[in-house]
């Protein structure tokens, strides 16, 4: 499924992407206990969080909130 900005707040789950305002896509994959984040087809990660952190990104000219969660990554702006 893909969500767009206008869905925000949004909680992400694995192979869920995320459509910025720009066209930059946000998505995550599990690994290991971590949620890595991606942007675009990026093979770096741009962040990673275990459960019960957060992270602030800029991203597509965006200040974004994001906040690992049990059932997912939890995705707002800032």
């Amino acid at each position: 499924m893909t969500f767009t900005y206008k869905d925000l707040p949004v909680v992400l789950h694995e192979t869920e992407l995320l459509t910025l305002k720009d066209g930059t896509q946000l998505r995550f994959e599990s690994n290991g206990g971590a949620q890595e984040v991606f942007l675009n087809d990026d093979w770096t990660s741009c962040a990673s969080l275990f459960q019960g952190m957060d992270h602030n990104l800029n991203a597509g000219g965006e200040q974004i909130h994001l906040i690992s969660e049990p059932d997912g990554l939890r995705v707002e702006l800032k």
